[in-house]
């Protein structure tokens, strides 16, 4: 095939349903998508594209099927041409040839045109109250940090909304403990709000309670949340986890101890409320933190009370208080169909977060390789070169608009409505945030999460010069491959309860657990290649677009990017490379991964029993 244009389609003796015209046929402006069509075999050449829930049907050939697959999003017919003829080579560069076949596809009724989703999405329902909200802290051997952000909540605004503030200290230095201690007693005495600190004597607490209530589950509960099941590991998740429990039946707001409470307003201009993809997100830099310092606009209204405002509420609610019911179709422009299809006017927004003031807070610097044209025009327009402004960590990161994704990561605040059975974080390990995304993905496929233009000031006080530019950009194993594992086989319909599919996720990660070494690294590996797949995919496309800018710096960049994930994909990983650490005896290794796998299956099954076990808790 050279081209895919109204001849690969067979003549069809009636279009069927869908193929009367509308004023919104008429429009070039219009944003269609191709999805939620089956595709039926019929022969060797031929596929019949069926949408079940109508009388729309269409036979095409093999190459229109293939094509469609990469019409998901929503655009305008033009756009959908010029993305296939990106996409595929074998179009030869010609859009116009595209246009017909695209145009009989959308008129046989088997493309979804975005303003008639919309008054789907935004039919009147009847107004869903909030839970109750509650603040956490959560610190790990930083009193300097805590004091500062202490300091910054008693000078907030919002102080009335919330029910009650927690600081939950994982601190392993007592020392430092007693510093958090004290600094809470300190604030406690003279602020005009209360929080409660949750040590290491509180959690033990929890933990007896949690395991009087439910005897047999107490393997589970000390591995999600007893820190000495970790030993020296970095227990990022296990404070959240508690979070969790200590917020069952609210709404909760999570501050990191390395943030000030405060609201700043977005650098760009702020556009209507979107939907779009967590990979969707924007930057602005500058060379140092006192040049961003100065460019600061702190915003009147109190972080607490913005983060809280949409959380909670369904999808209706938070596109009305949003946008006051003026929604145009761009309100859908690139968003991918499939989610739109999963949702309805009473999703519920589980989770908010806002974005990034500082330090951005990822694990390396090469988030910038996910970045559109014009914020790595910005970067690149730094005087001071890419590699200094990276390094300075002064930026803003996040959404320019509000927008609505189908999974979040965690910004330095983060909401979530614990109202609703949610996942446990895992305990140790990087990596927990986006694990938990897909967690409460797959547990709730109809829920949203809500991302806000401000940001939240992220000012840690220790160096991270080790977050560089300089660390390898291949993919590595690990945690991440249970992640991508996990985001791979969450399904979006709704017919199981939440604690059901959480069982099935479980049962899932037992029998993965139970496979013998040799498919255990056969599973690992293939995890692996497709990651790096996709990574060398991102990386040519972004090649492509690299003329642009014109920038050497940036060119170089990307090419290194390419080369390292292309010199990868042709490796054969060893342990070291899947585990993601270097091990000195495999065997003892993947004995620990494949008990930890097992526990981590039965700690989630046992889940929804212990969150029902800490509504209990006398606090």
């Amino acid at each position: 095939m050279t081209d895919i244009n109204a001849t690969d389609l067979p003549e069809q003796p009636t279009a069927s349903a869908g193929s009367q015209s509308s004023p919104a046929y008429l429009s070039e402006s219009a944003l269609w998508s191709f999805t939620g069509i089956e595709f039926v075999d019929v022969s060797d050449e031929l596929t019949l594209l069926l949408d079940s829930n109508s009388e729309a049907r269409l036979l095409v050939r093999k190459e229109v099927q293939i094509a469609l697959t990469h019409c998901e999003a929503y655009r305008t017919l033009r756009s959908h041409a010029e993305h296939l003829v990106a996409t595929l080579p074998q179009l030869g560069g010609q859009v116009e040839p595209v246009i017909p076949t695209l145009m009989q596809i959308r008129d046989a009724g088997l493309m979804r045109e975005a303003s008639a989703s919309l008054r789907t999405l935004t039919a009147p329902q009847e107004q869903h109250t909030p839970a109750n909200l509650q603040v956490f802290i959560i610190t790990c051997d930083r009193p300097a940090a805590v004091e500062r952000l202490l300091k910054s909540m008693a000078a907030d605004t919002a102080r009335s909304l919330p029910e009650a503030y927690t600081l939950i200290d994982d601190s392993r230095d007592t020392a430092l403990a007693d510093a958090n201690r004290i600094l809470v007693e300190t604030h406690n005495a003279t602020a005009s709000f209360q929080i409660r600190y949750f040590g290491l004597e509180a959690r033990e607490q929890l933990l007896q309670h949690l395991i009087a209530a439910e005897p047999s589950l107490e393997d589970s509960i000390r591995f999600l949340l007893d820190r000495g099941q970790w030993g020296d590991l970095p227990t990022y998740g296990l404070s959240r986890s508690l979070a969790l429990l200590l917020g069952v039946g609210s709404r909760i707001l999570i501050f990191d101890d390395d943030v000030l409470c405060e609201a700043v307003r977005s650098p760009l201009p702020d556009g209507p409320v979107h939907f779009g993809g967590i990979t969707k997100r924007k930057a602005v830099f500058w060379p140092e933190r006192e040049a961003q310092d100065a460019a600061k606009n702190r915003l009147k209204d109190s972080p607490i009370a913005l983060m809280a405002r949409q959380l909670g509420t369904t999808l209706t609610q938070g596109i009305g208080s949003l946008s006051h019911g003026d929604l145009g179709d761009n309100t859908l422009q690139g968003a991918n169909g499939t989610f739109v299809r999963s949702l309805s006017p009473n999703s519920p927004i589980l989770q908010t977060q806002c974005s990034t003031w500082g330090d951005p807070g990822t694990g390396s610097g090469h988030w910038i390789s996910e970045l559109d044209l014009e914020s790595i025009d910005r970067l690149l327009s730094v005087p001071e070169g890419l590699v200094h402004t990276v390094d300075a960590r002064a930026s803003w990161l996040g959404h320019d608009r509000p927008t609505f994704t189908k999974h979040g990561v965690m910004s330095q605040l983060t909401g979530y409505d614990a109202s609703h059975l949610l996942p446990p974080f895992m305990p140790a390990f990087r990596g927990e945030d986006s694990l938990f995304a897909f967690m409460l993905l797959t547990l709730h496929p109809n829920s949203l999460v809500l991302n806000y233009s401000w940001a939240i000031p992220h000012l840690p006080l220790e160096q991270r010069d080790s977050r560089s530019l300089k660390i390898p950009i291949a993919a590595q194993g690990g945690l991440g491959l249970l992640t991508r594992w996990i985001g791979d086989n969450v399904t979006l319909s709704q017919g199981l309860k939440p604690s059901e599919r959480l069982a099935g996720m479980a049962q899932g990660i037992d029998e993965l657990a139970r496979l013998s070494d040799s498919e255990l690294q056969a599973f690992a590996r293939a995890e692996l290649a497709h990651w790096q797949a996709s990574q060398a995919n991102h990386f040519r496309r972004q090649l492509a677009l690299a003329p642009e800018l014109q920038s050497r710096n940036w060119q170089q960049y990307l090419e290194r990017g390419y080369e390292e994930v292309f010199a990868a994909l042709q490796k054969t990983p060893s342990w070291d490379d899947l585990l993601g650490y270097p091990t000195e005896d495999a065997n003892e290794t993947l004995k620990v991964v494949r008990s930890g796998g097992r526990r981590l299956a039965r700690a989630l099954t046992a889940w929804p029993k212990i969150w029902l076990a800490a509504q209990n808790f006398d606090q």
